[in-house]
């Protein structure tokens, strides 16, 4: 039942389908679920009502009412000529017709039709079907194949127990399959020696010799974690699609939530295509989704045969669709900076500046140039702000340091007042004997005792903010009203001032508009500076700025360099496009993106930057500057 309502569910698309089929799969018996689906037809929508017909025509199947099932059957491939549940019922009358034997234009039918939309129950039918055809041509490839595929689509419904019998039985009756692949030399096992063998397949475009490796590869090896890409492999075939080596294909979302930041990635993608010359780009929108990624995916590389992948943005459209990108043996360049993704496989490569990227360099800076030890960290309570001040302290511990202090605070929040208190420990009834000593000592210099405030706690060198600059700007305006000495700000003539770092979210202009004096010196990294007086650097904020786009960022520019980097792989004499990439150097990157490392993250130069003189600015004059 589970996989016939997955079905639906992926028919019916992000919506989901109507209750009434859930609640149908969960009926007494087929005959029920039938007569439920055929009343709520009734009172249907007019995009529901195909699907309706549909689930209700399998179930009459599955009842053994054939002939009011072929009525439907036909009738939805009559009437519903654009609508998705057409193909479905053509597999449906292909398995009435078959009547337990394929053969012809109806093993034909069974094994081309779309999968997508067909009720499990139904495919599994549909391809034991197709496998007791192949095994009475003595095609035992074919034949096993298709049992997988049975099998699978059964899993979870009321047909699970009679097809896992009918699967089993045939497949005693085809015996064992003698594997052509034996292991390696080297003593790698035999799946991989197997998928190397179609790896260079694909590379010679060998179609023929390509589609039977990929068929044997699912029979002998049903439980590889190869299997999918052997799979892929098999569609390539089949589709006659060659690598391209001169198409990337650019999955970025262009629709929904992320629209412009993914529209401006792509844009700043062509303008390098253009400078670059010889790469074609293939564009596909992802639509912010894991499955939006997913099929763009699978649509760039199979039909375009795009040999590499920009894209996508977002941590749950990478996460989502790196997998499909390691399956299909093709290098994907996300523009996200989930670590996690680089697990993945050897196909993920990552030149988005990290987290924990920025976190090093700024520690590299502050725990050695300038000595400081200890830190206090505030951050917003959302799982970026969480994961990055779990990685400050890992971090800060593992060169010796100590996290003193850590406060985290509601990420809609405006006033940050009670948030600075609790950093700086103002409990009053606590520390009421020092309290008491301020308010004399005010009293003596001949002020209002009750004005007097506690002084911030202080026992750190710093205050790590890992938020967006307005939010950040707020923060240290609160610390400044509680007397923190932060920025150029001091309440008291003695203070020693309070280092403020963060990450890259605070290159941005407004940064020290916002904070103002308490901001000035503050301390942050990046992979861009749209300042930077490299030749490189003002060639491309030019192309930008003339085609009308305002001024590049850091996201921008990565897309720009991560474009340079795939060309230069993709036009290196080396077959494995992979391994090319570890190989490639972009001597002139605008964001620091030389190439890669071995552990496939960015080999970069990054920038650090400070508030000086009312804007953002080097912390360090470069080279030859003469400051």
């Amino acid at each position: 039942m589970i996989a016939l309502f997955l079905a639906a569910a992926l028919a019916f698309g992000a919506s989901g389908p109507p209750a009434i089929v859930k609640k149908a799969a969960e009926a007494a018996d087929a005959r029920a679920a039938a007569t439920l689906l055929e009343e709520a037809q009734v009172a249907a929508l007019a995009d529901e009502l195909p699907w309706l017909l549909l689930y209700g025509a399998e179930y009459r199947r599955l009842a053994g009412d054939h002939g009011p099932a072929r009525d439907v059957f036909t009738r939805i491939a009559a009437d519903f000529a654009t609508h998705p549940a057409r193909e479905p019922a053509k597999v449906g009358l292909a398995v009435l017709n078959a009547q337990g034997a394929a053969s012809g234009n109806t093993l034909a039918t069974l094994e081309l039709i779309t999968e997508a939309g067909v009720p499990g129950t139904l495919n599994a039918d549909r391809w034991l079907l197709v496998a007791q055809a192949r095994a009475g041509a003595n095609d035992a490839v074919k034949a096993r194949d298709a049992l997988r595929r049975a099998d699978a689509s059964a899993r979870g419904t009321r047909e699970a127990r009679r097809i896992a019998s009918a699967v089993d039985a045939l497949r005693k009756q085809l015996g064992p399959v003698a594997s052509v692949a034996k292991p390696a030399a080297d003593g790698r096992p035999a799946d991989m020696a197997a998928i190397e063998l179609i790896r260079q397949d694909i590379v010679g475009a060998r179609f023929a010799e390509l589609k039977t490796h990929a068929e044997r590869f699912a029979v002998e090896f049903p439980d590889s974690p190869f299997l999918r890409e052997a799979t892929y492999a098999l569609d390539r075939a089949i589709r006659g699609t060659p690598v391209r080596r001169n198409v990337i294909a650019v999955v970025l979302p262009l629709t929904g939530e992320y629209a412009l930041p993914g529209g401006q990635i792509r844009d700043a993608i062509q303008l390098a295509a253009r400078v670059a010359g010889g790469v074609d780009l293939v564009v596909q929108d992802s639509g912010g989704t894991a499955d939006g990624c997913q099929k763009a995916v699978e649509k760039a590389v199979l039909e375009s045969g795009a040999a590499l992948v920009l894209g996508p943005l977002t941590r749950d459209e990478t996460l989502g669709c790196a997998p499909t990108a390691q399956a299909l043996h093709t290098p994907m360049l996300p523009f996200s900076s989930a670590d996690e993704a680089l697990g993945v496989g050897d196909q993920i490569f990552r030149p988005y500046p990290s987290v924990s990227e920025q976190i090093s360099v700024l520690l590299d800076d502050v725990m050695g140039a300038r000595g400081w030890g200890r830190f206090a960290i505030l951050h917003p309570k959302t799982p970026f702000g969480e994961g990055a001040a779990r990685a400050f302290q890992t971090l800060v511990e593992a060169r010796g340091g100590a996290v003193a202090a850590k406060v985290d605070y509601e990420p809609t929040a405006t006033d940050f007042r009670s948030v600075a208190k609790v950093l700086g420990k103002k409990d009053y009834k606590a520390r009421s004997g020092e309290y008491y000593s301020v308010q004399q000592a005010v009293k003596r210099n001949g002020g209002d005792p009750k004005k007097a405030t506690l002084p911030p706690t202080i026992d750190y060198d710093a205050i790590f903010v890992p938020d967006g600059y307005q939010r950040a700007a707020l923060l240290a305006s609160a610390l400044a009203f509680e007397e923190f000495p932060i920025g150029g700000f001091r309440p008291r003539r003695d203070d020693v001032p309070l280092g403020l770092i963060g990450l890259n979210a605070w290159n941005n202009p407004e940064w020290p508009r916002r904070g103002g004096d308490y901001v000035h010196d503050s301390l942050f990294v990046d992979a861009f500076w749209s300042g930077d007086g490299r030749s490189e650097v003002r060639d491309f904020v030019g192309r930008w700025k003339d085609e009308e786009k305002g001024e590049p960022s850091v996201v921008e520019a990565v897309g720009y360099d991560a474009l340079r980097v795939a060309a230069a792989a993709l036009k290196a004499e080396g077959p494995d496009v992979a391994q090319n990439l570890l190989a490639v150097e972009v001597v002139d990157p605008v964001s620091g993106l030389h190439g890669f490392t071995p552990e496939r993250t960015a080999r970069r130069d990054w920038t650090l930057l400070t508030v000086r003189g009312g804007g953002v600015a080097p912390l360090y004059a470069p080279a030859g500057d003469g400051q």
